[in-house]
C-alpha cells in the first residue's frame, strides 16, 4: 500500500490579495429553492441522495451509489477549477460574528480502527499527520454527466453520521441541481480506501447557494448511511469538532485532496498557518487546486488525536494562490444543529 509523506503546501502569513474568485469543482442544470437571500434569511435546503441510472445495480440506494465508483472511474473523476461565472464572489452580506461563540468537541472513534501508517510532512517545517476523518468525495453531475471529486470531513454530532463539505460539492447552484451517486471516502490513498466508503442518504446545503451561487454560503452537510456491519461514520473514524462566531483570525490546518497541478489528489495534503479576513470570508494562502473544495478548516488541529474544530470549508482559490472559506456564523451553526440527530 502506497503511503507517501503529506505534502507541507505553504506556512500562511496574511495578504490584501483580492482576485476574482472560481470555484473548485462544476456545477449544473436547474432546480431552485425558496430564494431566502434578498430577506437576509440563510436558511437551508434537504434533499434525499439519488443515484442516476448508471448506478442501478445492488441491494439499495447506498449500494448503488457505492457500485456505480469503479476503479476507472474515481480514477478519471475530474475537478472543475475553471471559474464559474454564475458563482457570486462578491456577495454584499455582512457576514462576522452574529451571536455567542459556540463549539461542540470532537469525538474520538469507539471502533478499533485498522492500523494504517501515518506519514508525517516532507521535512519543510513542522509535521502533520493524515486524519481519518479527512477524505476524498466522488460524485456525478446529472446536469452534464460528469463525474467529479471534492474534499471533505467528518463533524461530531448525535447521529455520528454527518460529513461537512462545499456547497458546490452537493448542488450545482443557480440553475443546477443535486449531485447524485454521492460517496466519501476517508483517508484515500492512491485507490486504497481502508475505512471503505461511505454513500449519501441526505444532502444539505443553503438555499443562498442553491438559488444564487453565494459562495458566502457554499457549506453543506451530508448524512451517511450505515456501513455494511451496520457501524456509523464517526464510531469508526472519528469526528472533528465545530465551532461558530468565533474571529476570521485563527491558527488553522487544512487537510484537503487538490487534484489539478501541481497535485495529483491521491493523498492528503496540508496547509497550516494564520487565517485572515478577506470580505466577508475567511482566507489563507495555500494554493490548493482543484479537488481540495470541501476540505475542512481545522482549528486546534492534534497531530496526536488527528482531530480538530471545524471552523471553516474550503471553498475557492484566486489566480494569486489565496483559498477561501464561508465564515461560520450562527446561520451555520443552526443548520449545523438542525441536522445533528438527523438518521
Amino acid at each position: 500500500m502506497h503511503y507517501p509523506d503529506i505534502r507541507r503546501a505553504v506556512t500562511v502569513t496574511a495578504s490584501a490579495a483580492l482576485v476574482a474568485a472560481m470555484t473548485l469543482v462544476g456545477a449544473g442544470a436547474a432546480q431552485a429553492a425558496p430564494d431566502e437571500r434578498a430577506a437576509g434569511a440563510a436558511t437551508v435546503s434537504t434533499a434525499t441522495a439519488g443515484v442516476s441510472a448508471a448506478a442501478r445495480s445492488g441491494q439499495g440506494v447506498a449500494d448503488q451509489a457505492s457500485n456505480y465508483w469503479t476503479p476507472e472511474r474515481m480514477r478519471t473523476a475530474i475537478s472543475a477549477d475553471t471559474l464559474v461565472e454564475k458563482a457570486d464572489s462578491t456577495s454584499a452580506t455582512a457576514l462576522g460574528p452574529n451571536g455567542p461563540a459556540r463549539s461542540v468537541p470532537a469525538a474520538a472513534p469507539t471502533v478499533s480502527r485498522k492500523a494504517v501508517d501515518k506519514k508525517a510532512g516532507s521535512g519543510m517545517g513542522t509535521n502533520v499527520n493524515a486524519s481519518a476523518t479527512v477524505g476524498k468525495v466522488f460524485f456525478y453531475n446529472p446536469s452534464n454527466g460528469g463525474n467529479y471529486v471534492c474534499s471533505a470531513g467528518t463533524v461530531n454530532s448525535g447521529s455520528k453520521r454527518l460529513v461537512m463539505t462545499a456547497g458546490h460539492c452537493v448542488h450545482g447552484g443557480a440553475g443546477g441541481t443535486w449531485m447524485q451517486n454521492w460517496v466519501f471516502v476517508p483517508y484515500y490513498n492512491y485507490g486504497s480506501a481502508p475505512y471503505g466508503q461511505w454513500s449519501a442518504k441526505s444532502l444539505t446545503t443553503f438555499n443562498a447557494w442553491i438559488n444564487s451561487s453565494d459562495l458566502s454560503r457554499d457549506v453543506a452537510w451530508v448524512v451517511t448511511w450505515p456501513n455494511a456491519s451496520n457501524q456509523l461514520l464517526v464510531n469508526v473514524v472519528g469526528g472533528n469538532g465545530i465551532m461558530a462566531n468565533y474571529p476570521y483570525q485563527q491558527f488553522i490546518t487544512i487537510l484537503a485532496y487538490p487534484a489539478a497541478p501541481p497535485f495529483d489528489g491521491g493523498w492528503q495534503q496540508y496547509c497550516q498557518g494564520n487565517s485572515y479576513q478577506s470580505g466577508n470570508k475567511m482566507a489563507m494562502n495555500c494554493g490548493f487546486t482543484g479537488g481540495s473544495s470541501g476540505s475542512p478548516w481545522l482549528q486546534g488541529y492534534s497531530d496526536a488525536t488527528t482531530l480538530g474544530n471545524i471552523d471553516g470549508i474550503m471553498s475557492t482559490l484566486d489566480g494569486a494562490g489565496v483559498n477561501r472559506s464561508s465564515y461560520f456564523d450562527t446561520a451555520v451553526w443552526d443548520a449545523y444543529n438542525s441536522l445533528a440527530n438527523v438518521t
